[in-house]
């Protein structure tokens, strides 16, 4: 005898959906009592702040600042140095930042039995991520890497280099496209949102005037005006 595919659905329906409902209880509670357990073991961590229990983490090598989302099941690993995240900082999903690297220099040996020398840093520089970060889908951060206030990094971007504050970052590797804002209109944002001691410097600021800037959109009014003069 043969069974059509509706007919398990109608038959086992009510059953299934209790124990889906049941499934995703238990996962709940699981997630929420591995978040609990995590939560202490970062080495600082400030207010309001959201990780993924299910994410991969070194947590006494990573620092969190205040107001930051991690996003969906990052990975965020340094054996040996330190991820440092400031303020107000959001990950998309899937995000890798490794503060550390594999040495590739010594023949006769296989790279997996390769170690490193105590107090050598030149493989392991850590990763700095300024206030006021956004981090794209899958984006991967590696080793030595210090990303600007403000800045932008894009989805799948491979980030090998760092990011000046306010650049807005893509690619493999990931390369600085513009900034957010111009130079005049970054100052302002950072005087609404910093006390003076902590805005850039104006030699910081003459830096980034050499960055290219987005194209200033049209106003309504000019997008009017020109309809209207196509129109006649």
């Amino acid at each position: 005898m043969r069974v059509r595919l509706d007919q398990p659905g109608k038959l086992l329906g009510p059953v299934i959906g209790t124990l889906d409902r049941l499934l995703r209880a238990g996962a709940r509670v699981r997630r929420a009592i591995r978040g609990l357990a995590l939560a202490d073991r970062f080495a600082a961590r400030g207010d309001n702040f959201t990780f993924d229990p299910d994410g991969v983490y070194t947590c006494g090598s990573i620092e969190v600042g205040h107001n930051v989302d991690l996003g969906y099941r990052p990975i965020l690993m340094a054996a040996r140095s330190r991820i440092r995240i400031g303020d107000n900082v959001m990950f998309g999903p899937e995000v890798t930042i490794r503060g550390g690297n594999h040495r590739i220099d010594q023949v006769g040996v296989p790279m997996i039995a390769v170690d490193k020398e105590a107090g050598d840093n030149t493989h392991d520089r850590g990763v700095t991520i300024g206030d006021d970060v956004w981090v794209g889908t899958r984006a991967v951060i590696l080793h030595g890497v210090t990303i600007g206030r403000g800045a932008v990094i894009g989805a799948g971007a491979v980030v090998t280099r760092s990011v000046p504050a306010y650049a807005v970052a893509a690619g493999n590797p990931a390369r600085v496209i513009r900034l957010r804002w111009p130079v005049e209109t970054i100052r302002d944002h950072e005087r609404q949102l910093y006390p003076a001691a902590r805005r850039l410097t104006a030699a910081e600021l003459a830096g980034l005037a050499e960055l290219p800037v987005p194209e200033p959109r049209p106003t309504p009014v000019t997008k009017s005006l020109t309809t209207g003069l196509q129109a006649r």
